[in-house]
């Protein structure tokens, strides 16, 4: 039967086109809560109807009105769900509501499921919603109330009709949106990330109120290291993308990550609800997200106080005020107050967060760089944290990396139990020069996060990256400024200039000879492009005559060429033990029974044993890429992560759904369904294709044949396109004129010619472009049965012949007519069933013998052959993603050097004089000059 299975990639588009929908009525800022409310509504709403199910399963044996009671009590769904869903809010249920008339009667008023709704839209959404938070106050109040479909564009409410495309949009495409029809369990939370960084991405400066951008994020959690047991807190949780994370590393380190209790505040009502809800669709039930100002007044208590937690995670706004009237547990602020104006809470937010770890606690935190060195109150609660002995590490982060911000960031690490060698010591990082750049903001590459996290974690120093620095030396030589710069400056080293060799030519060795680290990497030799000058100098090879030979000649270096092979060679070898690693990840079949009890719970709760083996398996591969890579010189131990990475970060996805449910079709990129099994019908397209490609150009020849001049448009008017209309209109004008002139036979003979030469040239390219979709359609065709068999297709086409059959026998049962009309509409009628029952019975009879053509249904064993194949061409793409730019690095390094010493002053002089010779001889024979 065809797979259900819904995927990352289709609930991602499915969502962006529900975004279409109301874009361009209200910008994203606004819109987003719609989004996140329906979807909320629609996912609860269909979990309730499998519950359902499941409830009239167990207790079939029960009489209708028995059955009928248990369903009305929300209580007997708790075994099955986490959420009651009522009558109103059920997207496929209609219901009965009894309604007191103007007389006082009680009167029953039909009233259709939520996915009907037609009038009065936004009102039925926001009661929808209303009583879904009623009926489950414990986990959801305050968070959909918050949500107003009636909302206001001028003067009036949104249109009906703009919610019902919104509504029949999630009526259609997709299946239900529960657990068993995902690829993977945490697929919906999946894409409900995926929206958030949309919608951030979309509101610009907006978004950083609500979205720290993922890899951000990562180096966070990964300094911190989170375990399962952990009671985890973020004080400015946004939409709960770090608590989020923190779980999921645990999950990635072979943990328990149920056994992790999240926890976060947000002032925000709107992002708070955000938060909410992606707790929520991530199945996430530990986590205690409260609402309102956590420097005024912290809502996560414990014993009538703050409560502590073992780790702190954070990007609390940058540079804002704050008000002390009315501060709850001032207490927690113990090195003082900052000024409430000025935008200077960024300490109080630090002070707050150092106040909420337990005795052994450790935070991260995102702060802005002034934290680090501005003076008065600040100073002296910066010096109180300084000599409290808590603060781990101060990072400093690249710049531009949050939405609309350009304000530098570093990363604060407080540590409440350091350990002795880092005793009354501060480490620091400055890498704030390494990052990836893109088009709106930069970002930390994966190799960037792992050289942080490994420096960070080991403390090594490295000259202008590293320093750990000891707290006497902050305070008594820099009097507790924590300027980065001041520990750790990576300023680079001045560029070297030879005045020698600007003046007379030459390119200095000294300056070849430092970049030979770059060369050995690649066994490339400087003599390929440069020659012997004279004492300590060289020159470029005669050959090389322009800038651009020199990215030429380095490509086609013949040691380059083998160590960039000798690097995939190494990545085919290792990825044979990969490919037998990823066998051990595969799922097993969902038992029936545990301890002879039936199985009713979802298949997510029964991921595989390989499931929980995914984090042993990531770390066995990455050690061994490691130790196959590093070695060769050519990539350093980060390089070889960030190939890792981002290879890991590409496939994780399949990796889960591979772990769920197996090695299934819909992983399998469809070109590598043609490449395998159905090159000869992609060739035959691609010959069509061309068949049209010549005929157009045939036609266009034709087109230009033609003598034709547009007139000269009126004033003031654009002139009239030359269009092949226009062209054929000009000749059938041309010919009905000389129709009427006698002696113009020749003429009229040639322009008909050519008009009917031009039109069947296009009936050719119509017949070309048909037979191209019919090749097309019948590829796809192919495909969809090489996927998923024609099961589905001989259901459809039985079930549609089995009703034409019994219409044929309604009709031969009801008898002929006598009368002379119907009997001949009768006569019509029986033979086009009859005709059609022929054709649907062939067509089902040839269905399977046609399956047997194209080599039957992809077997697991095929699909897996195929993923594993995707998997090896995606490492080996990131592998010369890496190499590629240490390539570009050598030849950039060369092409400095050319920029630099290519040219001397002398040349420029020599140049100048024949200049000057040549303008003073224009002057003299134009006689200015004697």
């Amino acid at each position: 039967m065809r797979q259900t299975k819904i995927t990352l990639s289709q609930l991602e588009d499915f969502l962006l086109k529900a975004c279409d929908i109301l874009r361009g009525k209200m910008d994203a800022s606004e819109f987003k809560e719609f989004i996140f409310g329906i979807l909320f509504l629609k996912r609860l709403s269909d979990e309730f109807e499998v519950a359902t199910a499941q409830v009239k399963k167990k207790f079939k044996h029960l009489t209708a009105e028995q059955l009928q009671e248990l369903l009305d009590d929300p209580t007997t769904y708790k075994p099955y769900t986490n959420f009651y869903v009522p009558l109103r809010a059920r997207w496929n249920d209609s219901w009965i509501e009894k309604v007191e008339d103007d007389k006082g009667e009680i009167k029953e008023v039909y009233r259709p499921p939520l996915r009907d709704a037609k009038t009065g839209v936004g009102s039925l959404l926001n009661k929808a919603l209303h009583a879904v938070e009623d009926s489950n106050a414990d986990l959801l109040s305050n968070v959909l109330k918050g949500i107003d479909f009636n909302i206001k564009k001028g003067k009036s409410s949104l249109p009906d009709q703009r919610w019902i495309d919104l509504i029949n949009h999630f009526n259609s495409e997709l299946p239900a949106l529960v657990n068993e029809n995902f690829e993977f369990p945490d697929l919906l939370g999946a894409a409900y990330e995926y929206l958030i960084k949309y919608f951030a991405d979309s509101a610009g400066k907006k978004g950083g109120e609500f979205y720290t951008p993922n890899q951000v994020v990562r180096l966070l959690v990964q300094l911190l290291k989170p375990k399962e047991g952990m009671e985890i807190y973020d004080p400015t949780v946004g939409s709960g993308g770090m608590l989020i994370q923190s779980l999921q590393y645990v999950e990635e380190q072979g943990q328990n990550a149920r056994n992790l209790m999240l926890y976060g505040q947000e002032s925000n009502p709107t992002t708070w609800i955000i938060c909410r809800m992606n707790m929520i669709l991530h199945n996430i039930t530990s986590s205690t997200i409260e609402d309102g100002d956590t420097l005024e007044d912290p809502k996560n208590l414990k014993d009538g106080s703050w409560q502590k937690f073992d780790m702190v995670i954070a990007n609390p706004p940058f540079s804002q005020n704050y008000s002390k009237a009315g501060m709850k547990f001032q207490t927690r602020f113990a090195y003082g107050f900052a000024p409430e104006t000025g935008k200077k809470a960024d300490l109080m937010f630090v002070q707050h967060m150092i106040a909420s770890l337990n005795s052994k606690g450790r935070m991260a935190t995102i702060m802005p760089h002034g934290v680090l060195f501005r003076g008065s109150a600040e100073k002296v609660i910066r010096k109180g944290i300084v000599d409290a002995n808590l603060i781990e590490a101060i990072i400093s982060l690249p710049p531009a990396l949050f939405y609309g911000t350009g304000i530098p960031a570093c990363v604060l690490v407080i540590n409440k139990n350091k350990d002795e060698k880092l005793k009354n010591k501060i480490f620091f990082i400055n890498a704030d020069a390494e990052y990836g750049e893109g088009k709106v903001q930069n970002f930390l590459r994966p190799e960037d996060i792992e050289k942080i996290d490994y420096v960070f974690t080991h403390k090594i120093e490295i000259p202008k990256y590293s320093k750990l620095v000891d707290n006497k030396t902050i305070a008594d030589e820099h009097d507790y400024n924590l300027n980065i710069r001041r520990y750790v400056d990576n300023t680079p080293e001045p560029e070297p200039e030879d005045v020698k060799a600007h003046l007379t030519g030459g390119i200095p060795v000294s300056e070849i000879e430092s970049q030979k680290p770059q060369y050995d990497k690649f066994s490339f030799k400087s003599e390929e492009v440069f020659v012997d000058y004279k004492e300590n100098y060289h020159l470029f090879k005669e050959e090389i005559e322009e800038k651009p030979v020199i990215k030429t000649t380095v490509e086609a270096d013949k040691p380059l060429q083998q160590t960039v092979a000798k690097m995939q060679q190494i990545i085919d070898t290792w990825w044979v033990q990969a490919r037998d690693e990823f066998s051990k990840i595969a799922a097993q079949p969902k038992p029936e029974k545990i301890n002879g009890n039936e199985v009713n719970e979802p298949i997510a709760d029964y991921i595989s044993v390989g499931g929980t083996k995914m984090p042993k398996v990531r770390q066995e591969l990455i050690s061994s890429l490691k130790t196959d890579l590093i070695p060769k010189n050519v990539l350093d131990e980060y390089q070889v992560a960030g190939v890792f990475v981002n290879w890991w970060t590409n496939i994780k996805y399949d990796l889960k759904t591979i772990a769920t449910i197996g090695w299934v079709p819909s992983l399998v990129p469809k070109g590598y369904f043609i490449e395998t099994y159905f090159k000869a019908e992609q060739q035959a397209i691609q010959k069509a294709e061309t068949s049209v490609g010549e005929k157009e150009s045939e036609l266009q020849e034709a087109f230009d044949a033609v003598e034709y001049e547009p007139e000269e448009p009126e004033e003031g008017k654009e002139p009239v396109e030359v269009t092949p209309k226009v062209i054929k209109d000009y000749l059938a004008a041309q010919i009905k004129d000389l129709k009427t002139q006698k002696g113009a036979e020749k003429e009229l003979q040639e322009l008909s010619d050519t008009l009917d030469g031009i039109k069947g040239i296009e009936k050719e390219i119509k017949e070309a472009k048909n037979k191209v979709k019919e090749l097309q359609a019948d590829l796809e065709k192919k495909i969809e049965y090489k996927m998923y068999g024609v099961d589905d297709e001989k259901e459809d086409i039985g079930n549609l012949l089995t009703h034409t059959l019994k219409r044929i026998a309604d009709l031969m049962e009801q008898g002929e007519p006598e009368a002379k009309k119907e009997k001949t509409a009768y006569t019509k009628t029986l033979k086009a069933l009859k005709a059609d029952s022929l054709k649907m019975d062939e067509k089902l009879n040839g269905l399977d013998a046609f399956l047997e053509s194209i080599g039957g249904i992809i077997t697991p064993e095929e699909c897996k052959t195929l993923i594993l194949q995707k998997h090896n061409q995606l490492v080996q793409q990131e592998l010369l993603k890496y190499l590629n730019a240490e390539k570009r690095a050598l030849i950039a390094g060369i092409e400095k050097l050319w920029d630099k010493y290519k040219v001397t002053s002398q040349d420029l002089e020599n140049k100048r004089k024949d200049s000057l010779d040549k303008l003073n001889q224009f002057l003299t024979d134009l006689k200015y000059l004697s």
